[in-house]
């Protein structure tokens, strides 16, 4: 038998042919032609909003919010970073409180990116007009195309969202997208592993190279840390503007979820709080990066925050 005629079986047989990569329902237009940028409409040009290559989420019920188990998980996991001391500080436990009271949530289909927002399909939105732009400085960080965008506000996520026919997720979609109706404590599975994410660390330096990027990485770049549906970057990289807002009790603690059912909920956005932020980013250690983990953003223009869209399904 020729080498031609066995490369087929090898590349099958392959133990890294494909290991540990989730399955893409994109595989099937792979090999077809890039879309068009721009189309023709009496003589000028239309800029359009990118391709988002959206996943669509199933509608299902799942338990949203740590129990009091989690919660003692997320303080035991902070405790082996180099601050372990900050761990028990009651601003970082008065997080995790927030992250209950664990509570059943139903949810209907939707979509959402694939991957976070990157840095030219914001471009795009800006040179449309439909955005306001970055304020990057120029700053080589932040600036490759395939980066995730930084540095916008919330509004110009929203804005963004808009363009393209879409919203910034509610907090339960996104954290039903990236624990699933098990409750995963990671987008990939319940076991950290420091290789599937672009983290940070608890020290004096916040940025840990250990995963390969000391900064941002370009999106998608740890395919084995996918959700099973083939959400990329759901921990890490960068944390992503949610539509909710946090509350706040009337002694300045944060307030966590009621314990009742719910279906479909809405964004909060009463109390005044912050923006809240979900999934961690380079510069967060691995606690805030658990699916349950709650953060919020009080900079207008965060160079750690940036966020993806979902759409209501069709």
């Amino acid at each position: 038998m020729s080498l031609a005629s066995l490369l087929p079986i090898l590349l099958l047989t392959s133990p890294d042919a494909g290991a540990h990569r989730p399955p893409t329902a994109d595989a099937w237009w792979a090999a077809l032609g890039s879309p068009a940028a721009e189309a023709a409409a009496r003589g000028v040009q239309v800029l359009r909003p990118e391709a988002t290559g959206r996943v669509r989420i199933p509608g299902g019920s799942f338990v949203m919010g740590a129990t009091p188990a989690q919660m003692a998980h997320a303080i035991a996991m902070c405790e082996h970073e180099v601050f372990a001391l900050s761990c028990h500080e009651e601003r970082f436990v008065a997080m995790v409180r927030a992250e209950g009271a664990a509570h059943p949530v139903m949810l209907s289909t939707f979509e959402m990116d694939r991957t976070e927002v990157t840095v030219a399909s914001y471009d795009r939105c800006v040179s449309a007009g439909a955005c306001a732009p970055a304020e990057l400085g120029g700053d080589p960080r932040f600036t490759r195309p395939d980066f995730p965008v930084t540095h916008v506000r919330w509004g110009d996520a929203v804005d963004y969202c808009r363009w393209t026919g879409g919203r910034l997720p509610t907090e339960a979609e996104w954290e039903y997208a990236a624990r699933g109706p098990h409750g995963r404590d990671f987008p990939w599975g319940d076991a950290y592993n420091p290789h599937l994410a672009n983290h940070g660390a608890l020290a004096d330096n916040r940025f840990d190279a250990t995963d390969g990027f000391a900064g941002l990485a370009p999106v998608g770049s740890f395919p084995d840390g996918a959700t099973p549906l083939g959400l990329l970057d759901m921990a890490g990289n960068v944390a992503e503007w949610v539509a909710d807002l946090l509350e706040f009790d009337k002694f300045g603690n944060p307030v966590g979820y009621a314990e009742e059912p719910e279906t479909d909920p809405k964004p909060r956005t009463t109390g005044g709080g912050p923006h809240i932020v979900r999934g961690g980013s380079f510069m967060e250690a691995a606690t805030s990066l658990r699916t349950t983990a709650r953060a919020f953003e009080t900079l207008p223009r965060p160079p750690s925050t940036g966020f993806r869209c979902v759409a209501d399904a069709r």
